[in-house]
């Protein structure tokens, strides 16, 4: 059997997503590389690494990073007529692609332009199978575009399963009912992207899964091969290969719209309204015991009211909507090829199903979670002033993505529009700058790059470094923030190491007068210095600022920016005022350095029982550098011989040193008789130690490990 396609991605995941870097070449991609990166739609099965997409409306989708052609290689089989026809989106731009397949049940391979031309930038790429599985079938082997592929689309709120005739594959839709020169069922003429079921689905956020076939019915039809749709709707495609669909994931409402052909037929079939409506409980219980939870509903009338009653009749038998069955009939129509209803009437049809779906089979706060544009649009311009973050970065760029390419799938819309709401609540809970890394997207302006804090009222502390990007100085919100000075009287500051610091403090006396106080005024001349130790600073802004009489009766006054200037290094800082952070990007180093240095991919020099911290305090870059064992496990502690210092930058590693600890030659963290055998043994055979190791038995740092470091080391021990 072979593995059905079913991702289980969880969607906050999904929506804080951001785009790789793009690669200049195309590449080809087949869905097993493809994996974790495309969604799918209706029955579709996978056969090795190739996507079977037999069945009407049956397809995928995805988004990449890149630019140029987008190319899709298939094996396709034409039973009927020489052609299949697809609908590809390109960034919601829809187009209808004609497949020729040249001779009629013969597989061949072809290779499809999806997109050509394409700008750099994100795109989204859908491709559904707009003709009838029983007269074609395809399968796609492969993909190819320059770019990167992104993460996977937002999956559907509920499946919906479909069991239908040729009206349920949109035959003859774009023909004339007095057009009777071609089969109602002809590829040219169909659209199973345009039907009632598929615009049924996009209005309820499902997937949309459709057995179908034309002249078939549910007990019998005008076909003469036997079948009906109880017998092909236990399979994934009845026509390529009696394989068994496996329902995952079960659907939560099945529409069966059957009996246009059962009843046509009658007179040449014999079939009467009794039969029929045992058929019909049948394919329900049938579809029932597939779909456990599922909703069924049975719908007629868009060709005319199949056995009149008698549906009814079954549904009742059945439990009726206490047990989850229904029954609606569909708005008449007819102006389409054969009688059979027109695009128009295929859109009149669905909204009279999904107004019925949504009173009877859904729950009240089904739709809670969808969206329009508008809201979209609306949240988006929210979400630009809001403090920016890595998740919401993302969630902006999907949020516009959606916009641009004029998506009204309202459940997709629905699921942009929280990401942006759960960023926008992250990134005011979060630390700025975690000690290995920024957490937090700046967002550039004047060569800055700038992180809002908003109103925490706790302490926040911000820490030092991240992989491309450093602070200088912080400073407060752009609009004017009111204070009061007997409330607010200070900013205080903690740091550990040598730090520099000078503060400004622009504000407006109760006239509009714009003044600035400077650490200089209020900590002394020049720059603060925190010294080489923990400290804490206390600028007593209130004392100022009351003695020079600028703040109101009350204490307020109106503070424009509090400016906090590194003029060194340092590692943290708390503060209890609410500021944002501004940075400016450097390069990022490309080597280690520091007071020890790298020779032979050897850290030489380090002392005896050094720490791990010891060693980070006096390398340069700390913030890039992490100490692991040989394994690749982070350690800390005391250091040993063996142990890596290595230099990430991105989340790739730039560089890799084994550690070399003096006298550690045993490599297990000490100095003892132990490494004195060992270097004396590494005398007579060099084979016995590594480079490290004969690296750390050069006590005296002569070049060399030989009985000379055994002696200072043996009068070390003494």
């Amino acid at each position: 059997m072979k593995r059905l396609l079913s991702f289980l991605v969880c969607i906050c995941l999904l929506m804080t997503a951001v785009p790789f870097a793009v690669s200049a070449a195309s590449a080809t991609w087949d869905f097993a590389r493809l994996e974790g990166y495309y969604k799918t739609q209706g029955r579709v099965d996978l056969d090795g690494t190739a996507l079977e997409m037999d069945t009407t409306s049956s397809g995928f989708e995805f988004y990449f990073n890149g630019s140029g052609n987008v190319t899709l290689t298939a094996q396709v089989r034409c039973s009927y007529s020489t052609d299949l026809y697809l609908t590809v989106i390109v960034d919601g731009v829809r187009s209808r692609l004609q497949v020729d397949a040249g001779k009629k049940s013969t597989v061949v391979t072809k290779t499809l332009t999806l997109a050509s031309g394409l700008a750099s930038g994100v795109h989204h790429i859908e491709v559904y199978k707009q003709s009838e599985a029983i007269v074609s079938q395809m399968k796609v082997t492969d993909i190819t575009f320059s770019g990167t592929p992104l993460a996977t689309p937002p999956f559907d709120k509920i499946t919906m399963e479909v069991i239908g005739d040729s009206i349920s594959s949109g035959a003859s839709m774009w023909s004339a009912s007095s057009d009777q020169s071609i089969p109602a069922d002809y590829p040219y003429f169909l659209d199973g992207t345009k039907t009632y079921a598929y615009l049924t689905g996009e209005a309820l956020g499902a997937n949309v899964r459709v057995t179908q076939a034309s002249g078939y019915g549910c007990v019998s039809g005008f076909n003469t091969d036997g079948l009906n749709l109880q017998q092909l709707f236990p399979y994934t495609n009845y026509w390529r290969d009696r394989d068994l669909y496996e329902f995952d994931p079960c659907a939560q409402l099945v529409v069966i719209n059957l009996g246009t052909n059962d009843y046509q037929a009658r007179s040449k079939t014999g079939l009467t309204a009794e039969e029929f409506q045992a058929g019909a409980q049948n394919l329900m219980t049938m579809a029932r015991q597939k779909n456990p939870d599922a909703k069924i509903v049975w719908c007629t009338g868009m060709m005319g009211v199949a056995f009149p009653g008698t549906l009814q009749k079954a549904v009742d038998a059945l439990g009726g909507a206490e047990n989850g069955f229904y029954y609606v009939e569909l708005p008449y129509g007819a102006d389409g090829g054969y009688a059979h209803p027109n695009v128009a009437q295929h859109k009149t049809a669905a909204d009279v199903l999904t107004a019925f779906i949504k009173t009877n089979c859904l729950s009240s706060d089904y739709f809670d979670d969808f969206a329009t544009a508008a809201e979209l649009e609306q949240t988006l311009q929210t979400a630009k002033a809001s403090a920016p973050s890595t998740a919401l970065d993302a969630a902006m760029m999907w949020a516009q993505a959606e916009l641009d390419w004029g998506t009204t799938d309202g459940y997709r819309l629905g699921c942009r529009n929280k990401a942006l709401k759960d960023a926008m609540a992250q990134a005011l809970s979060v630390d700025l700058m975690p000690r290995k890394g920024v957490a937090t997207t700046p967002v550039e302006a004047d060569g800055s790059y700038v992180w809002p804090y908003y109103g925490n009222k706790d302490s926040v502390t911000l820490y030092k470094g991240g992989d491309t990007y450093y602070w200088p100085h912080i400073e407060t919100l752009l609009a004017p923030r009111t204070i009061n000075i007997n409330e607010t009287p200070y900013l205080r500051l903690k740091t550990s190491g040598n730090a520099y610091w000078n503060v400004h403090i622009q504000y407006k006396d109760t006239a509009g007068n714009a003044h600035g106080v400077n650490a200089s005024t209020l900590a002394g001349n020049g720059d603060v210095d925190f010294g080489a130790g923990d400290y804490d600073l206390t600028l007593d802004i209130g004392s100022y600022i009351r003695s020079a009489g600028h703040a109101d009766a009350n204490g307020n006054l109106p503070v424009l920016y509090v400016n906090i200037t590194n003029a060194g290094n340092m590692d943290v800082f708390t503060t209890w005022y609410t500021c944002a952070l501004v940075s400016h990007k450097v390069a990022a180093p490309t080597a280690i350095t520091g007071q020890y240095t790298v020779k032979n991919g050897i850290l030489c020099d380090v002392p005896a029982q050094t720490t791990v911290s010891e060693l980070l305090d006096v390398m340069d870059n700390a913030a890039y550098l992490s100490v692991t064992d040989a394994e690749g496990a982070s350690v800390s502690g005391m250091l040993m011989t063996g142990m890596r210092l290595k230099l990430t930058v991105n989340g790739t590693i730039v560089q890799e040193a084994v550690i070399a600890v003096k006298g550690d030659v045993d490599m297990d963290g000490k100095t003892a008789t132990t490494d004195c055998r060992l270097i004396l043994k590494y005398t007579m055979n060099a084979s016995l130690c590594d480079a490290a190791q004969a690296q750390a038995g050069d006590v005296n740092g002569d070049g060399v490990a030989n009985t000379a470091d055994v002696r200072v080391i043996l009068g070390d021990l003494m």
